[in-house]
């Protein structure tokens, strides 16, 4: 009883410490596939674990990309692969690729270096502002106020993680798989979830290189608030069909943006767009192998007869 307690525990510190959880991300899919099932992806000077699940039908349609965020609310490695096993069916190629979110050095790391670097220049009018307090010391600086407080109504998140450093760093990691997927013919879709979704988002509108076929976005969101209603900016100015699905209740971020993004694609007059509103994934316990998870039959449906629109 004390060693399930304990296990507990353990999990949930890692749930509310990004860092922790996020250390050995890609060590711990390594670790934890058979041998020969995780093949690697050179991105840079960085090397990226890739799972790889070949079609079962003679003729294949062409490459599915689902790229897989660090976080229990979105697809977790056993759902992509499932999802995959459904697209696989159909004619897909599919290529699993987990993403490590880029994080944000946080503000003690910021101070001490800052008090680092003054220590030596101040060494010397210690003795002297000693006497009299400085200005600062009398009024709050309001830049550096700014940048060291956290407002009340921001989320851990925000604090966590940059939006810009993570597109450029998902920038390397598709052109590492547009290298490796060069020479495979068909059609190339492309899907995401969460914060990843709106990630991508902002890639291929800065490089059309990286324009897929078709892209399903699954409550895309980023928990800041100007980036966050630019997502409906994103979506109506893309160039490809996009299959919006949003789950009910995974994001209060997405939620506030639903209307936004569809209203924005009907006004923009985008050509193949389609929301869909899922209901909330609930999971399901079954000693059954074959049992199959009612979200992901309802993300890989709704893919599917989407595919079928488009006439692939």
């Amino acid at each position: 009883m004390r060693k399930c307690i304990a296990s507990i525990l353990c999990l949930l510190a890692l749930g509310f410490s990004p860092k922790a959880a996020f250390g050995d991300y890609f060590t711990d899919i390594s670790h934890g596939f058979a041998l020969g099932e995780v093949q690697e992806l050179l991105v840079g000077e960085r090397v990226v674990p890739i799972i790889e699940v070949e079609p079962q039908t003679p003729l294949s349609q062409g490459v599915a990309i689902i790229l897989v965020e660090p976080f229990l609310s979105s697809f977790s490695l056993s759902q992509s692969k499932e999802l995959a096993g459904y697209l696989s069916e159909k004619g897909w190629r599919v290529v699993i690729s987990p993403f490590n979110l880029n994080m944000m050095p946080t503000g003690s790391g910021i101070e001490s270096a800052d008090t680092s670097g003054q220590g030596a220049d101040n060494q010397g009018t210690d003795t002297q502002t000693a006497a009299e307090p400085s200005a600062a010391e009398q009024a709050p600086s309001s830049s550096g106020q700014g940048n060291s407080v956290i407002h009340p109504r921001s989320t851990n998140l925000t604090q966590h993680f940059d939006f810009e450093q993570t597109s450029d760093k998902l920038t390397e990691q598709l052109i590492a798989l547009n290298n490796r997927l060069q020479n495979v013919q068909g059609y190339r879709l492309v899907v995401a979830q969460g914060m990843l979704a709106a990630t991508f988002l902002d890639a291929t509108s800065n490089d059309l290189a990286f324009e897929p076929d078709s892209l399903v976005t699954i409550s895309p969101y980023w928990p800041e608030a100007d980036v966050n209603k630019s997502i409906s900016d994103l979506v109506a100015n893309t160039s490809f069909p996009v299959l919006d699905l949003s789950v009910d209740g995974l994001s209060d971020w997405e939620n506030n943006t639903v209307a936004m993004r569809r209203n924005r694609a009907k006004n923009s007059l985008k050509l193949h767009y389609r929301q869909v509103l899922l209901p909330s994934s609930n999971s399901v316990f079954s000693l059954n192998q074959n049992q199959k998870t009612p979200y992901i039959q309802l993300v890989a449906n709704n893919t599917i007869g989407w595919t079928r629109y488009l006439g692939w």
